[in-house]
């Protein structure tokens, strides 16, 4: 800060000597000098902090433990701190405490927001001067052997990898109370079901095709008070990545601080986020950062928690599993390096800091960053036009030089129509040989509310090659509890998951998974690739070769052919020969979308052939084919089958495809291959292989010569129409064995992949896989068992379960059933590497009668829903505290660990403060009124709240308001400002202090006698609800942005002339104003640092309540289904409900078959299943489902095992009056006098919403 005031001084004195000047003179050139050296001189200054702010590279934190002193509520103050004055409590005499009545919320607020609680000291060198990109650089002499990567790739062992990865959010996946530690002994007991649960989704990841999930450590997630941190349970961090290791899955650690701005805070704790002083992101105001070491002293906090439970699982350690998993740390995210205008945003300090952090805590991976968005960072005018002033400024030495860390990637939301392109990418990022690394490819909505495909966004960056990437949301995780952030609560940014919670796949995602299995197929051909025109060809090959190819029908950027490098010779140090034909591979992308034709046109590939020798003229010839239904493709050229001590020459040769070739399992340890292809009405093609090949089974061949080729021969083999298998080989020892599928095995497609450490997992030395497997959604192939799962929900569940594999797999007996009879063989015949299974059968009881089996039984799913119970809020009963005004303070300073905002006359107090961070929290203010006491013929009363609010008084709904305005981070900066000048209740960015909503209440104020001796009691309750802590995205700074009551205001009458004589002459606007200070307001809600789940909170406090339950029988709409309606009365208050499902059918496993609760009404309605925290329902949603059983995540909902055969499901509903839907002239009138009610509709459904058979 020191260097920011010198700097300005230095710039800022001269300018004031000149304006002067120009005040004396009227020199309009010298003005014009000064405007424009005012400009550039404040550019400079911002400039050279950006590069360096200053910071030191040793932060030192003293608290007051260190002079034996700390406040009661385990915070630390230091000796610098000031003393506190006490509230003056008029009310109160000289013996009371100094905070008097407000002691308790007062003690609250200093153990949430002590502003004191640590004082930082700086000592050292500059970080610019000390922490260069050098310094931080991964070391790849001495672990280079182990993992390495250069501009096209990574390499695990020498071997080429895609670094294809999904977001695996673990704190998403809502997990049950886990028995505490301390009744299992060691812990570990506790943790069984959580890794049970966390190693399905993994085997499921790893089954789509991806090598690599990022996992985003949420800080919020591990700490609930400062310097508390919980790593047991569902947060045991270390299991779950050693369980990573176990499943042969890579790990790219997200280690934030921030992660994103879909949860709240952007991941920072509650406490952090509470402390107003702090600023988070060095962020000072929108746009404008300032170092703040107190902030860079809490990020070193989490990374003195979090690292030390990823050293030991590096991917260059070796533990007992073999070698860790972690293949790269991710230092924060999303840390925008510059403006949508191109200047500078993020100070470089933010990530040399953490890179160094990381290093000094011996991080020895790869350090990556994801702070560029593509294109606009890379393309756009302003980056272009920046760059050289860039280089200019260093070359004068006016800033520093910039830190990137090893890999330097960007986050984009549409790389299909906006393609990458390496040399851009590393003039950017000065990072000549890295890989192009989007570490978050999101397929973000469209200008016009449509998603972008995954899919697409995948086959692009294949095509761009793009050798890492990661897909956001494409397993759909719960946003269970207040996860959720503002932002991700509007939803309208982001996709929809490929994967949908309950585990079914949609289209999406099944072609993604497609185009994921044709990558991994061939990773070790065609991962370390270059696109075919960026090098010079090779002189010539031992074998014929495809050297390029050409569609004629479509435009050429629709089709991009990469060619292999020899990854041996940089990888290994080998000594390769250029002329293998080993190191030719090619894969052609092709984007047939441009066509606007149906996915079955023909077209026409031309493929240019190089051989042995060098012939003067060309060789070409052509093949035919279908693009399918993604309207895109996939296609090899140059492929060998057969390994190990067969020469070169014995090898088959495959020259090019016009099919595409989905997956390949290796068969006698390499010597042969299978081949899955679809059949030729789903993607039609041919196959073109070198020599005189033996084609049998499902195909036809023929032997061809092509011209100028030197008499090479070559067979050119077509496909019979229909499902079957066909056999290639030549010469008596190479084969491949083509396997012909449906649509429908392609879309339950899941492949068997060799883990990363293929020095201890078996992979072929051909990159062919190890199984592959369709007939069922969920497929997995678990490495420890050696045996095929499926998921217990059968829905999608063909005939068959096929498996392709060497020898027969295991599988669930209580599931499927091997089948060795010629009767099912009619789909392949029996080969001896196609395995089938069949669903199993009904079950027998001891008695020898039929039970109804697991999954052969096709009745609807039957449960019992029981105790059908409700109960009302009573407000008197609630835990309330008393919040002080501005008469209770002798200054604004008295209490500087609140944050108080002057609205409209008077002083609200925000929930953050106090720890009331979860959904809701109450308001109440109770006002004794006289008719004398009424000065206007209407009693009006303004709030302003974020985001949400519902008010009663005196028992009476009157509505309530909304203050939320749906905007976009990605939007940029000048927009979010723009249109916070416009309207309140921002989602994120600033949001300004409108939003004021006025009520007339004067019809439900109820008034005393005139000469009664006190007024009547007038109760007001204000519910808010919150939709969420700002995210701190992007340069916004929303993170402290109140939430709750902002301001509350009295309008119509006047308390003042009962303290005075009547004879008395006031002031109105000093009347008014002490009338405020007389209606006192009470606060309520929930403290999340005492919850054992800090986000499982609705924010009332008699959630929990287990008294004032009565029986409520509801009629269903339909009869033997549960379909049920409620009435709920808006004028009682807040309702709750809660019933047990059970299942009928004891010997039927169907706690993993989906059942949604479909919710339809104009109330806000939030849904808990054993107590957690799963939906919530709002008037403006129209309809919503929540998951309560089933799917990928069944085994995190249900009750404990052997404690109960039911889950009960609790409802908390209340509305707004002016949703009421029942009329006091409806036929309910009689039973429900003049009370307003809302109608809410309840069903249980499955997946597809269709109404399951339930009985009261």
């Amino acid at each position: 800060m020191a260097g920011i005031l010198l700097e300005s001084g230095l710039v800022l004195v001269p300018l004031g000597l000149a304006a002067l000047y120009i005040i004396v003179t009227s020199n309009k050139l010298l003005t014009a000098f000064i405007l424009v050296g005012s400009v550039v001189g404040a550019s400079v200054m911002r400039l050279r902090y950006h590069y360096s702010s200053g910071a030191r590279i040793d932060i030192i934190v003293r608290s007051s433990t260190e002079s034996g002193k700390s406040t009661a509520g385990g915070a630390s103050r230091s000796k610098k701190s000031q003393p506190r004055k006490s509230i003056k409590d008029k009310s109160t005499s000289a013996e009371d405490s100094d905070t008097g009545e407000f002691d308790e919320i007062v003690r609250d607020a200093r153990e949430h927001c002590d502003a004191d609680d640590e004082v930082v000291e700086r000592s050292g060198a500059l970080l610019s001067d000390v922490v260069t990109p050098e310094s931080t650089r991964y070391d790849a002499e001495l672990y280079g052997s182990m993992f390495n990567f250069d501009h096209r790739c990574f390499y695990v062992n020498g071997q080429p990898i895609w670094i294809a990865a999904a977001d695996f959010d673990y704190w998403r996946i809502p997990v049950m109370s886990s028995e505490p530690a301390s009744k299992s002994g060691d812990g570990k007991a506790s943790n069984s079901s959580v890794c049970s649960l966390w190693r399905r989704m993994l085997l499921q990841y790893k089954a789509a095709g991806f090598t690599t999930v990022r996992i985003r450590f949420h800080w919020g997630f591990h700490s609930s008070a400062k310097g508390k941190y919980d790593f047991s349970g569902s947060r045991n961090v270390n299991d779950l990545l050693a369980l990573c290791e176990e499943v042969g899955i890579l790990v790219i650690a997200c280690i934030g601080p921030y992660i994103g701005d879909d949860v709240q805070g952007g991941g920072y704790p509650f406490w952090l986020v509470q402390r107003d002083h702090i600023r988070l992101r060095h962020l000072w105001s929108s746009g404008l950062k300032i170092w703040d070491d107190r902030f860079a002293a809490a990020q070193g906090e989490w990374y003195d928690q979090i690292i030390p439970m990823l050293v030991g699982h590096e991917v260059v350690t070796k533990n007992t599993r073999g070698h860790g998993c972690i293949a790269l740390v991710q230092l924060e995210n999303h840390l925008a390096s510059r403006t949508m205008s191109g200047l500078p945003l993020a100070l470089h300090d933010e990530t040399r800091l953490l890179a160094r952090m990381a290093r000094e805590r011996i991080i020895r991976v790869p350090l990556a960053t994801n702070n560029l968005c593509w294109p606009t960072d890379f393309t756009s005018l302003a980056s272009q036009m920046w760059a050289p002033v860039e280089k200019k400024l260093r070359g004068y030495k006016l800033i520093k030089e910039p830190y990137s860390a090893d890999v330097s990637g960007f986050y984009a939301s549409d790389i299909d129509s906006s393609p990458a392109d390496i040399d851009t990418v590393a003039r950017v990022t000065k990072g000549d040989n890295t890989p192009m690394a989007a570490l978050e490819l999101s397929g973000a909505a469209s200008a016009d509310g449509s998603q972008k495909n995954a899919g697409n966004q995948i086959e692009s960056a294949l095509s761009q090659g793009l050798s890492v990437f990661a897909v956001p949301n494409f397993f759909k995780l719960a946003d269970w509890g207040n996860l959720a952030s503002p932002v991700q609560t509007a939803a309208a940014s982001y996709p929809a998951a490929a994967t949908v919670e309950d585990g079914s796949f949609s289209d999406v995602s099944r072609a993604s998974r497609i185009a994921l299995h044709i990558a991994r197929a061939f990773e070790l051909q065609t991962a370390s690739s270059d696109a075919v025109d960026s090098r010079p060809w090779i002189s010539h090959t031992k074998r014929p070769a495809v050297r390029g190819v050409k569609i004629g029908a479509l435009p050429k950027d629709a089709v991009r052919v990469r060619r292999q490098w020899e990854h041996n010779q940089a990888a290994a140090g080998s000594t390769t020969d250029e002329s293998d034909t080993d190191h030719v591979t090619l894969v052609t992308y092709v984007d047939g979308r441009s066509l606007n034709t149906d996915a079955g046109k023909e077209l026409g590939f031309m493929f240019s052939l190089t051989d042995k020798p060098v012939s003067s003229k060309s060789s070409s010839f052509a093949l035919t084919g279908t693009l399918g239904m993604r309207k895109r493709g996939i296609f090899v050229s140059n492929i060998f089958v057969g390994g190990g001590g067969t020469s070169d020459d014995d090898r088959l040769l495959l020259v090019a495809a016009s099919k595409e070739i989905y997956t390949r399992v290796s068969l006698d340890h390499g010597a042969s291959e299978v081949w899955v292809c679809a059949e030729e009405s789903v993607q039609a093609g041919q196959l073109f292989f070198h020599g005189e090949c033996r084609v049998s089974g499902h195909a036809e061949a023929e032997i061809v010569d092509i011209d100028h080729a030197k008499g090479q021969k070559f067979s050119f083999v077509v496909p019979k129409p229909g499902t079957g298998v066909f056999q290639v080989t030549y010469k008596n020892k190479a084969s491949v064995h083509v396997v012909l599928v449906s649509k429908q095995a392609l879309d339950t497609l899941s492949v068997k992949y060799a883990s990363y450490d293929s020095k201890t997992h078996g992979r072929p030395k051909s990159g062919a896989l190890l199984a592959a497997a369709w007939g069922a959604d969920g497929i997995v192939f678990d490495p420890a068992s050696e045996r095929v799962e499926l998921p217990l929900c059968m829905a999608t569940a063909g005939k068959h379960i096929v498996v392709l594999a060497q020898t027969r797999p295991q599988a669930m007996p209580e599931l499927l059933e091997f089948v060795d009879d010629n009767n099912h063989a009619e789909l392949f015949g029996r080969c001896p590497f196609i395995w089938q299974y069949s669903l199993a059968p009904a079950k027998h009881d001891d008695t020898g009668s039929t039970t109804e089996g697991v999954v052969g039984d096709s009745r609807p799913a039957s449960f019992a829903v029981q105790k059908f119970e409700r109960r009302i809020t009573n407000w008197d009963s609630l835990p309330w505290k008393l919040l002080p005004t501005l008469s209770d303070l002798e200054t604004m300073d008295q209490i500087n660990v609140m944050s108080w905002q002057r609205d409209l006359g008077t002083f609200a107090y925000q929930a953050t403060d106090v720890g009331f961070n979860a959904s809701h929290v109450l308001y109440r203010c109770q006002v004794r009124l006289k008719p004398q006491h009424i000065k206007s013929r209407q009693i009006l009363l303004q709030l302003n709240v974020r985001h949400r609010c519902t008010m009663w008084i005196n028992g009476t709904n009157m509505s309530g308001h909304e203050t939320f305005r749906v905007s976009d981070p990605r939007s940029g900066l000048a927009s979010s400002v723009f249109k916070a000048l416009r309207q309140p209740g921002a989602s994120s960015g600033p949001d300004r202090w409108g939003g004021t909503a006025t009520y007339d209440v004067t019809k439900s104020i109820m008034l005393s006698e005139a000469d009664a001796e006190e007024g009547a009691l007038n109760e007001v309750v204000v519910l808010v609800e919150s939709f969420g802590a700002g995210t701190q995205a992007d340069g916004l700074n929303d993170a402290h942005t109140p939430r709750g009551l902002i301001a509350a205001y009295w309008h119509g009458f006047n308390l003042i002339g009962e303290d005075h004589d009547d004879s008395e002459i006031h002031d109105p606007a000093h009347d008014s104003r002490l009338a405020q200070l007389k209606t006192r307001w009470e606060i309520c809600g929930v403290d999340a640092a005492q919850l054992p789940q800090p986000f499982n909170s609705s924010g009332l406090p008699d959630e929990a309540a287990q008294t004032g339950w009565m029986l409520a029988v509801e009629k269903p709409l339909v009869k033997n289904e549960w379909s049920t309606h409620i009435n709920v009365d808006v004028d009682a208050g807040v309702q709750w409900l809660r019933w047990q499902i059970s299942d009928l059918d004891a010997g039927r496993l169907l706690r993993d078959e989906p059942i949604y609760l479909h919710i339809v009404g104009r109330a806000t309605v939030f849904t808990w299943l054993n107590g957690l925290l799963l939906g919530k329902h709002r008037a403006s949603a129209g309809e919503s489902f929540v998951l309560l059983r089933g799917g990928s995540l069944a085994k995190s909902r249900l009750s404990p095992p052997q404690t109960s055969a039911s889950d009960e499901v609790m409802l908390m509903v209340y509305g707004w009056a002016d949703d009421a839907d029942i009329s006091t002239t409806s036929e309910v009138t009689s039973a429900v006098g003049s009370q307003r009610m809302i109608s809410v509709e309840l069903s249980l459904e499955a997946n597809n919403h269709t109404t399951k058979h339930l009985h009261l």
